[in-house]
């Protein structure tokens, strides 16, 4: 049995994340149709999915006013516009894959959960990192009881200096209506509460506020980086070195282990680059330029006068300290009791020298620690009764959730056949975001918000 699907949001998440599992492996379903806003995304993921016109749709509302056309809707818009298409697909009868967050506050969240419920059908939240290879091998760990009884976790995202200035200072998550915690850290949060094995009772929280703001600035920086800015050489936030350089891009890359080989050539690539680029060696510079994440957010010219143009008069080429309307966090700390004892410690933070996660489980018999990195990682077990330390193999990942993407959406669609649970149901998702609003709400007021009392303030009635 194969199923259809419809995609809602045709950007990024929309276009590569999932659906292209279904280029791959065609027997397990196709996409017939969807729905965007944007022309030009239409028309991509239409040439991509072998979709007429007449299968594209400008919004959801036109699509889901239709009577159900396939079994399931994948439910990629932004972040702010991810309730009311969801809602509308369970009452036109279709099974949802819904991108994070579920909701920015709790009714919202519940009314999902509830209307899931109502309809009968199966609604997954996109919690890649269940599947990534480090964390799928270290919940299976604890469940084997290798650790013995879990003690405590300590967790951290640790978001590069130079991601944190394109996506949360210049970008479309600068402001904090969106929280910081919820819109990247939901999936951390969802870690720990399936790591611990129970809900959390009692949430603490604190929040240390951006650096980059207009009293920092530093002397001489102009509007524009483009412009002359005598820090250039200096500043880790320069928006001509992170685009049209792609300084610090390679400079993550070449940190990289594994795939074999692509550290030292990330290395050399970043050294010789701008010579080649100036001089333009059998026309390199048309095919050293890369136009996907992060460049690809800044202009849909993908020209060099585009982009400059672009990094001239948008705020992506804004000096990081002058944007002026972004107030997302520099870092925020959590700290959970779960309703089982176990104690977790969560960081969230924007400086560091690579994009990565670490993690550490101690139990009673053992303990495990790890990073996961964009494409690789690595994990260690010690046993404490015999001293042995021993590494266990993590595969290389290439679809940047650490190897999560395409097993997730096999389980959605197993789910859909066999009426089986779904990876990451929508209620067992709501209680990773419990803990972020309990996290916003002990951040604002200093108090601990003991969850097992009461609901938090967000959305609540």
């Amino acid at each position: 049995m194969t199923t259809t699907g419809v995609v809602v949001g045709a950007g990024d998440r929309g276009y590569d994340a999932y659906a292209r599992l279904l280029l791959d492996e065609p027997d397990l379903g196709r996409i017939i149709a969807a729905a965007d806003p944007d022309a030009g995304r239409r028309e991509r993921f239409a040439r991509r999915y072998s979709l007429g016109a007449e299968d594209c749709f400008p919004g959801w509302e036109e699509l889901f006013e239709r009577p159900r056309m396939a079994d399931y809707a994948i439910v990629a818009t932004g972040d702010t516009h991810h309730v009311e298409p969801t809602l509308a697909a369970l009452a036109a009868g279709y099974h949802v894959l819904l991108e994070k967050p579920m909701a920015l506050d709790e009714k919202d969240c519940r009314r999902i959960v509830d209307a899931a419920a109502r309809a009968d059908r199966v609604v997954a939240v996109c919690h890649v990192y269940r599947y990534s290879h480090v964390f799928a091998r270290l919940h299976e760990l604890i469940s084997s009881g290798a650790l013995g009884d879990v003690v405590s976790i300590q967790q951290s995202e640790n978001v590069a200096f130079w991601h944190y200035a394109h996506s949360y200072v210049r970008g479309h998550t600068r402001r904090s209506t969106v929280p910081w915690l919820l819109q990247k850290s939901c999936h951390d949060l969802d870690l720990l509460t399936w790591m611990a094995g129970a809900p959390a009772a009692e949430v603490s929280s604190f929040i240390r506020p951006t650096e980059l703001t207009d009293a920092n600035v530093p002397d001489g920086a102009p509007e524009y980086c483009i412009e002359g800015c005598p820090h250039s050489s200096t500043c880790p936030y320069d928006a001509v070195a992170t685009y049209r350089e792609l300084t610090p891009v390679l400079g993550d890359l070449a940190m990289a282990e594994r795939p074999v080989g692509l550290g030292p050539a990330a290395k050399v690539l970043r050294a010789v680059r701008p010579t080649l680029m100036e001089r333009d060696v059998a026309g390199s510079a048309h095919r050293l330029q890369w136009w996907r994440w992060p460049v690809a957010a800044v202009t849909d010219d993908h020209t060099p006068e585009g982009l400059d143009r672009a990094l001239r008069t948008t705020r992506w080429g804004r000096c990081a300290y002058r944007v002026g309307d972004n107030d997302q966090p520099s870092a925020q700390t959590v700290s959970i009791r779960f309703t089982n004892g176990v104690l977790a410690n969560f960081t969230l933070q924007s400086n560091s020298h690579r994009t990565m996660r670490s993690v550490r489980v101690d139990g009673t018999k053992g303990s495990a620690w790890g990073e996961l990195r964009a494409l690789d990682g690595w994990l260690k077990v010690a046993d404490h009764r015999s001293g042995k330390v021993r590494s266990i193999r993590i595969p290389t990942a290439f679809d940047g959730h650490g190897g999560g993407e395409h097993p997730l959406f096999r389980d959605f669609l197993r789910s859909i056949r066999t009426g089986t649970p779904p990876p990451v149901s929508a209620a067992e998702s709501f209680e990773s975001h419990r803990i972020a609003f309990a996290a916003m709400d002990s951040a604002s007021s200093g108090d601990i918000v003991r969850l097992d009392q009461a609901e938090t303030t967000h959305g609540a009635d």
